[in-house]
């Protein structure tokens, strides 16, 4: 190659029917046209593909006509990026998409990949930053270490770190990254700016928008009761436990209550307690002095019983609170009075409490992980939310008032489940309950171009499969046939004979291992790996 001439990097994707040999021809055609090698990459069940520099469109392209001609190579092209390339890139997108900032570190706590968000909280460059040791950027965070030595995970570890004369104040969590050996081979770190925790904490509103008892859409006889008990309960002071699973709309309960009671003019204020560590979780509720810590604001700063005197305050997950948090917590059920931290005056609120979890306070009880004294203040009236799966006439109310939502939300004309995918989205269990519900509509509406949703969509983009109702007669009717000798065979040859059976039937009628592994219930990639180990055919996707 001419040393005054200004070289370009290129890439080419070389598809092939494997053959002895062949690696070497390929290799030795770049070598007949005096072109580099940078990098290669294979690609299963497809080829290859090279990296290299040329200094010139015609020497790419007697390269590409040539590389055609070697026996077995069926198609040759250029493409935009190596593959690892263009993983690292879905990576980097993926990882400056979310709003916190995530650092990944190897095994030696060697920093491998950070994201924009972090790099703008520490005030470093990315380039900088990958191939940092963590200590150094962390300033020695005993919690990263610990983790990637024993694999344990943190969560919310309050950080303030002086780098010259600016104060980076953040929280961080961590959990360990295990390869298929049960190896700990790093850890992947998430920060938030102690900035974006102010704005997360309670996310307070005090023009929130109004959810009355009437927003709450169902008409399963158990709602009703549950809404008729809500209702008139609201008409008084006492506190209020919500108790359900995940997704059940506790929140909602919590604000439609306040709305319903005396108090619906006063502020409501909610505050996910799982969400902020302990230190400052009790100075958001109960406020703090000036001087109360390095950073408190000068004048000190009112809590949230503060805030919502004279109003509610929803504490979810209140499971969640830790036991010197619970202390401090039930002097104010008792005595009707806070006291801020850094402080020693009393000063009276007049708050309601509506707690809520989705755990088992009882057990937690008998674990020592939750003060009985304060489960008795809390559950003076217990109204339990119940899960979808004890509700399914509810489903199909829910599901057409969060399409509708949903589509306006995205700007498209109204979509319409067919009986069929109503019919499917009542029978399932949805551990995730309405939250559930709402993602998976969301998801199917993104990608549904048409005015009606069938179960195929549901099939195709979620985890949800076909009911044992809906096999064919043919498929109802099949027999597994096994040769048998005049001794029976091991146990292992049996089913492996019994799955190549079922593979060989279910591919006769669904020939790509995506559809295949939606009517067994397994991923396309095991489908893959057993059609190779039967020496099944299977089409091309």
């Amino acid at each position: 190659m001419k040393a005054d001439m200004k070289t370009q990097e290129s890439v080419v994707e070389i598809n092939f029917e494997d053959r002895p040999g062949l690696g070497f021809e390929i290799f030795k055609r770049f070598e007949d046209h005096h072109i580099d090698k940078i990098g290669m990459e294979v690609v299963p069940q497809q080829g290859m593909v090279i990296k290299f520099c040329f200094t010139s469109e015609q020497d790419t392209q007697s390269l590409i006509c040539d590389l055609e001609t070697v026996p077995g190579v069926k198609s040759v092209k250029l493409r935009d990026y190596m593959p690892y390339e263009h993983r690292e890139h879905e990576l980097r997108t993926i990882l400056n998409s979310v709003n916190e900032g995530i650092i990944a570190v190897n095994k030696e706590g060697i920093i491998t990949h950070i994201n924009q968000v972090a790099s703008e909280i520490f005030h470093q460059r990315i380039e900088d930053t990958v191939g940092m040791k963590a200590e150094v950027l962390f300033e020695a965070d005993p919690s990263i270490f610990e983790t990637l030595k024993t694999g344990k995970p943190y969560s919310l570890k309050e950080r303030k770190i002086q780098k010259g004369k600016r104060v980076i104040h953040f929280l961080t969590s961590g959990v360990p990254v295990i390869n298929d050996k049960g190896h700990i081979i790093g850890e992947v770190i998430t920060i938030k700016d102690f900035r974006q925790v102010e704005e997360i904490i309670s996310k307070i509103d005090r023009q929130t928008k109004v959810t009355t008892f009437e927003q709450i859409i169902c008409q399963s006889p158990l709602m009703q009761q549950l809404i008729d008990t809500s209702k008139m309960v609201a008409k008084g002071n006492s506190t209020i436990l919500l108790r359900g699973e995940s997704g059940t709309g506790k929140e909602m309960f919590a604000k439609a209550i306040h709305f319903e009671s005396p108090r619906s003019k006063a502020p409501f204020i909610p505050i996910n307690c799982a969400a902020l560590p302990d230190t400052l979780l009790e100075s958001e509720l109960f406020g703090y002095e000036e001087g109360a810590f390095t950073g408190a604001v000068k004048g000190g700063k009112k809590g949230l019983f503060e805030q919502a005197n004279g109003g509610t305050l929803f504490l979810d997950e209140i499971g969640e609170v830790s036991l010197p948090v619970q202390v401090r917590l039930l002097r104010v059920l008792q005595e009707g009075t806070i006291r801020r931290v850094g402080g020693s005056k009393e000063i009276s609120v007049d708050v309601r409490i509506i707690a809520a979890t989705h755990r088992n306070l009882e057990v937690m009880i008998q674990d020592s992980l939750f003060r009985e004294d304060l489960y008795y203040r809390l559950n003076v009236i217990p109204l339990r939310i119940p899960p979808l799966r004890d509700r399914s006439e509810d489903i199909p109310l829910i599901a057409q008032s969060l399409i509708r939502k949903i589509s306006g939300k995205l700007g498209k004309s109204q979509v319409y489940l067919t009986r069929e995918s109503m019919d499917l989205l009542v029978e399932q269990a949805w551990p995730g309950n309405v939250r559930q519900l709402e993602n998976m509509l969301e998801r199917i509406i993104n990608i549904t171009d048409t005015t009606e949703i069938k179960p195929e969509s549901f099939y195709q983009w979620t985890d949800l499969t076909p009911p044992p109702s809906t096999l064919t007669t043919e498929q109802e009717q099949f027999i597994i046939k096994i040769p048998l000798p005049k001794q029976w065979p091991p146990l292992k040859e049996i089913v492996n004979e019994v799955e190549k059976q079922v593979l060989e039937k279910v591919l006769e009628s669904h020939q790509s291992s995506r559809k295949a592994g939606q009517v067994l219930g397994v991923s396309n990639t095991t489908i893959l790996n057993k059609v190779k180990e039967y020496g099944l055919k299977i089409k091309q996707e």
